[in-house]
């Protein structure tokens, strides 16, 4: 029996549903996903809709000197649906149950300190000035992953996003948006900066630490839009903002840009992808570093999910926040990290990382019953 799949995109507080999709480009090889790229501008410019996501792996089909570890063979690189209209009514069924383990991290304390002392030595050397390093959650999942999506975003809905595409289920509530564009402008706004929502909102907007890792990612964005943006049209509107969520603060800034003339979304992603916000700076050399410290790919997470909308442009996520179902095997993945700079201390980032992770099981704590 044929897998029908079902997007759904919760940006900016508007949902939209996708069922029966025109066409599906999916791929494993990354020899495929510049011809890809080029069937999806042609939907686009066609007016229709098109959903889907891109792995953090795809990372070397855009500049070959990217380093990433070898990706899963069974889990697509790239996805994309190609759609004539969003489901008019989105009649959501009533919620489901379902049972997820204890997360279990793939690294203990003691590996992650080396790990932390590792990018101090490498920063040291001048390799690198900051490393978003990340590590995995690992749970047994069972039950209906739709309702975990509902409940996980109860806690964070700016760029969420569902995906069920067969055997695998994407479950995202990223809080960050990697870019729209409207084919003329483009606004990204990284997130960089961390606080535990115990903490309050002026701590976070004056930590040097948390600053200087958010104006490094801002530089690091305005460099990779200045390939596609028009001479002096880059602007930073906005810089330290914070934005608070259930369980923590985020600092963010915007960075916005008009785009050259013929520029397709190829070439958006081939500036700018991975987000700088999720890799650390500068990109190349940073990259190799964590490739060669995280030993297993990331998969969606650090990817991006998007939807292109006919008349008002394309947006795209940043897969943070985001759980990853596989269905044969019941086991959910979710990946969480952090901004490693010389100031960092693998204590602080340790704990970063549990505050981020909060969102898993937030929605149990708080009603205080277990699952």
């Amino acid at each position: 029996m044929k897998h029908e799949p079902t997007i759904i995109i919760d940006f900016n507080q508007k949902r939209m549903k996708f069922e029966k999709p025109l066409q599906i480009w999916q791929t494993h090889k990354l020899e495929e996903i510049s011809g890809i790229f080029e069937k999806v501008q042609e939907a686009i410019d066609g007016q229709f809709y098109v959903a889907g996501y891109v792995s953090y792996e795809c990372a070397p089909a855009f500049e070959r000197h990217f380093s990433v570890c070898e990706p899963d063979a069974e889990i697509p690189l790239v996805w994309f649906g190609v759609y004539e209209r969003p489901v008019e009514e989105v009649d959501i069924a009533p919620k489901g149950v379902y049972s997820v383990s204890d997360w279990s991290a793939g690294t203990n304390r003691v590996e992650y300190t080396n790990n932390i002392e590792s990018i101090h030595a490498a920063i040291a050397r001048g390799e690198t000035y900051q490393v978003n390093y990340s590590t995995r959650l690992k749970a047994r999942f069972t039950g209906d992953d739709f309702a975990y999506y509902e409940d996980l975003r109860d806690v964070q809905t700016n760029y969420s996003a569902y995906l069920n595409v067969g055997r695998y289920r994407i479950l995202s509530v990223s809080p960050e948006l990697f870019f729209h564009w409207n084919g003329e402008h483009i606004r990204t706004k990284p997130m960089k900066g961390t606080l535990p929502i115990t903490g309050s909102k002026q701590t976070l907007f004056e930590s040097e630490k948390n600053r200087t890792e958010n104006v490094m990612i801002v530089d690091l964005l305005r460099n990779d839009l200045g390939r596609i943006a028009k001479t002096g049209t880059i602007k930073v509107p906005h810089l330290f903002e914070i934005e608070e969520y259930p369980t923590l603060y985020q600092m963010t800034s915007t960075v916005e840009a008009n785009t050259k003339p013929g520029v397709t979304l190829f070439d958006v992603f081939q500036a700018m992808f991975p987000c700088g916000s999720i890799t650390g700076a500068p990109k190349i050399s940073t990259m190799k570093i964590i490739s060669y410290l995280e030993k297993e790919p990331r998969h969606i997470y650090c990817g991006s999910i998007g939807l292109a909308v006919p008349g008002e442009g394309i947006t795209f996520n940043v897969a943070i926040r985001t759980v990853l179902v596989d269905t044969h095997t019941q086991l959910a993945v979710y990946g969480v990290g952090g901004g490693i700079t010389w100031d960092s201390t693998a204590e602080d980032e340790y704990d970063e990382m549990r505050t981020k992770s909060r969102v898993l099981t937030y929605r149990h704590e708080r009603s205080g019953s277990q699952t």
